[in-house]
């Protein structure tokens, strides 16, 4: 089976060959593993070591305000800030 054959079979409840494997490292494993084992790209890592998933990102396309460039840290309470407010409101 392909790699694709394979994802779809196991996603439609039909035994496939084998288990469909998925690489769920981080970007910055994936680049040194290549580095270390000599490979030109992404591909060729996933290649050699039977991954049967490849990753897709779509470019945001929305508006600019919810856009993920634009995203700002979530300012979160401090604890002395968040103890005095629970105090305040007893």
């Amino acid at each position: 089976m392909t790699p694709r054959e394979r994802v779809l079979a196991a996603f439609a409840h039909v035994e496939p060959d084998r288990v469909p494997r998925w690489c769920g490292a981080s970007p910055e494993f994936i680049a040194k593993a290549c580095r270390q084992l000599n490979l030109p790209d992404q591909e060729s890592f996933f290649v050699r070591i039977g991954d049967d998933f490849r990753r897709v990102f779509a470019r945001y396309d929305g508006p600019e305000q919810f856009s993920p460039a634009a995203a700002r840290p979530i300012a979160r309470p401090s604890a002395s800030s968040a103890t005095a407010t629970v105090m305040a409101s007893r």
